[in-house]
């Protein structure tokens, strides 16, 4: 593919978003409606750090020694295989602004913009960085040297933003356009803004919301009778405006990224580029009980994701968004983004992930027959009818769904004897999938191998 007929590429992320707040997100319901919406769509890892290396490496996290937050950076052969490194080396232009988390600064009491060329390393000639409000009180970031500059950083240093500290949560010590989200708004439409487009792009807007702490700026417009129901827990008002603030933060968000479009089509590279939202992970929001993520429910583990642009299918008949319910995992990103930019790579059997251009157009045999996440010990596998938790160091097989007459997860069959077989299947798949990704045999040894026979 010619550079010049390359598209732009747009990666727009937020942490911690749950696939049902684009009901509260017309803008990115507009773009929806240009494109195709993907309803069972699964982070790699319910958790922010081995989610977002797992995303631009293309590899689960058992293979990249990132299982949870507070990992050490990833290697360095690894590194070197980002997709933004591969963009790059074929001639895209590559930028990432806001949080990437692909380093964990959290308690570290250190300034992360001494990062830049690290972080630049995973694939990036343009790095602003953010951190999540209350781990940028203990670190240095972009948005904290802007606070600086500003005479404000002090006053932001001075805030808890614990949950349990009364109004703090919801109200924002600051209004626009001082608070974090703003600045990453900003600093994504000033570098779109003076952008020559001389080569492809390759973007990646990072938000930190709809993260906790659940403040922001302004009124709440979003009613707490409005919001969806928590699962398999009390329906309390404590619980309804958690949700309505977690929606506000999702709202403004949405205001950003329609502002963006507006600012690509000003630019004219709106119809030259493919824009790609989700979000690392999900919120458990309360359901079942739980007010985070890191478990597998569907809250947690599930993710919007939402491709339109160029080359992208969308539903003519209906003049609408292309609703696609085939599993797909963020994984998937990793080909599909080289396939756009058309970058090929030799088969790599390691890789998880398949490209969704197929899928899209459902092509037989494009899709998964099951999708895989990672977090600890604990493995996830989910196929179109079931869902299985299993964790060895927890004991083996801990949740266990039948997702087509439990579609809310609230009937655990894990030890039932009449599910016995469900499980055991569901543990062969996880078993086949870490052996094909993390062995293989070498050329040399191939047909050798192949014909031994053990007695």
């Amino acid at each position: 593919m010619k550079e010049s007929t390359k598209p732009n590429i747009v990666l727009i992320m937020t942490d911690q978003c749950r696939r049902e707040a684009l009901d509260y997100m017309p803008n990115l319901q507009k773009l929806a409606a240009k494109g195709t919406c993907f309803t069972n769509a699964y982070t790699p890892a319910p958790l922010c750090q081995p989610a977002r290396v797992s995303i631009i490496t293309g590899l689960l996290p058992h293979q990249t020694g990132i299982c949870g937050n507070g990992a050490e950076p990833v290697r360095d052969e690894i590194r070197l295989q980002t997709y933004p490194n591969l963009l790059r080396e074929n001639g895209y232009e590559t930028a990432m602004i806001g949080k990437h988390h692909f380093i964990d600064s959290y308690g570290k009491f250190r300034d992360i913009t001494n990062d830049g060329s690290v972080i630049g390393g995973y694939g990036f000639d343009t790095v602003v960085q953010v951190l999540d409000d209350g781990e940028n009180q203990s670190n240095s970031d972009d948005y904290t040297h802007f606070l600086e500059k500003h005479g404000l950083l002090e006053m932001f240093g001075s805030v808890s933003v614990n949950p349990n500290h009364g109004d703090n949560f919801f109200n924002h010590i600051f209004e626009e356009p001082y608070t974090a989200e703003h600045f990453i708004y900003e600093s994504g439409t000033d570098f779109i803004s003076r952008c020559e487009f001389k080569k492809p792009l390759y973007f990646q807007w990072s938000f930190i919301g709809p993260h906790p702490p659940l403040w922001h700026p302004g009124d709440l417009t979003i009613k707490p009778e409005d919001v969806f129901l928590p699962i398999d827990a009390p329906d309390t008002k404590d619980c309804r405006t958690r949700r309505a603030h977690y929606l506000q933060k999702c709202a403004i968000i949405d205001g950003y990224i329609g502002k963006m479009l507006e600012l690509f089509k000003k630019k004219g590279q709106y119809e030259n580029t493919v824009f790609i939202f989700t979000s690392d992970h999900g919120d458990n929001l309360g359901d079942h009980g739980i007010w985070d993520k890191r478990c597998f429910y569907e809250g947690s583990v599930g993710v919007p994701l939402i491709l339109a642009g160029p080359g992208i299918p969308r539903d003519t008949m209906m003049n609408g968004n292309k609703k696609c319910r085939a599993l797909v995992s963020l994984l998937d990103l990793y080909p599909t983004v080289l396939e756009l930019a058309g970058v090929k790579t030799a088969e790599d059997g390691r890789r998880f992930g398949r490209d969704l251009l197929p899928v899209m157009q459902e092509r037989r045999g494009s899709s998964h027959k099951a999708v895989i996440s990672e977090l600890g010990t604990g493995v996830m596998i989910r196929t179109p009818g079931w869902k299985m938790i299993y964790d060895p160091q927890q004991g083996g097989v801990q949740y266990l769904f039948n997702l087509i007459s439990d579609p809310q997860e609230c009937g655990n069959l894990a030890g039932n004897p009449l599910y016995s077989r469900a499980a055991h299947d569901l543990t062969a798949q996880i078993l086949d999938n870490r052996i094909r990704m993390s062995q293989y045999t070498h050329e040399r040894d191939q047909n050798r191998i192949q014909k031994l026979h053990i007695i």
